[in-house]
């Protein structure tokens, strides 16, 4: 009792602590927050239009002299995520079934390897973040959202496992305010996104949804929280007690 007492003290200490220190005076309606998370959605898509190139000329070298056929398929899947942004709608199409071409060149033992390693859910996750792309941009919203849900339904990936899912399609549907689709995308990450990481950004987007704040669906959202003064607890800090 006398723990769960001091465990519910710090949780308490924390939340007074981070909206005592607000730096955007008028919250989430504050006009310089607006700025800078407009500035924020500029340098990402400028980030995206020159990774799309990177990783065009990443695929093609691996495609001209790599022997591994699943860095062929890594590499394209990598790159679909930017082409799904900004490119035509039938060049996307036509790299989602490049993809699904690589993979059935697989002989069966190297399907089979594939399997074991990694069960294809990161190209499987690429592929329909970019289907959802592709129905969000010909305004079939319910359509995209229902990719965006299929895309996550993924069992056995190391690397979504560890870095998580794509959110640069939620980042611009809660922009768009598509707010259900994005809650539900972010509590179906609990399948297989865990960890004090993943928990405490789960937290704090929730908690920012909430508020109606402006969202960069980054971990730097964990910091803009506090600014905002949101009655949040600093996840970036250890009080022991479980978030």
């Amino acid at each position: 009792m006398i723990r769960s007492l001091s465990a519910i003290l710090l949780c308490m200490s924390a939340i007074l602590n981070s909206t005592a220190h607000a730096y955007y005076a008028l919250g989430c309606d504050d006009p310089e927050y607006h700025q800078h998370i407009n500035e924020q959605f500029a340098h990402f898509e400028t980030q995206n239009r020159r990774l799309l190139v990177e990783t065009l000329r990443d695929y093609e070298r691996s495609l001209a002299t790599s022997k591994n056929p699943y860095q062929v398929i890594g590499d394209l899947s990598r790159h679909l995520k930017y082409s799904a942004q900004f490119e035509p709608i039938n060049k996307v199409t036509a790299k989602i079934d490049r993809i699904f071409e690589h993979a059935d060149r697989l002989s069966v033992e190297q399907q089979i390897a594939g399997d074991a390693i990694d069960s294809f859910s990161s190209e499987t996750h690429s592929v329909g973040i970019a289907r959802a792309w592709i129905a969000y941009r010909q305004d079939k919203h319910e359509l995209a959202f229902a990719e965006l849900l299929k895309s996550i339904e993924v069992s056995g990936s190391a690397v979504l496992s560890s870095f998580g899912p794509d959110f640069e399609l939620i980042r611009h549907i809660y922009r768009d305010g598509h707010i259900e689709p994005v809650v539900a995308y972010i509590n179906k990450t609990e399948d297989f996104w865990t960890g004090r990481r993943p928990d405490g950004l789960r937290y704090v987007w929730l908690k920012m949804i909430k508020a109606g704040c402006k969202i960069q669906f980054d971990f730097v959202d964990t910091i803009n929280a506090l600014e905002l003064g949101l009655s949040v607890i600093d996840v970036n800090k250890d009080y022991g007690v479980s978030h």
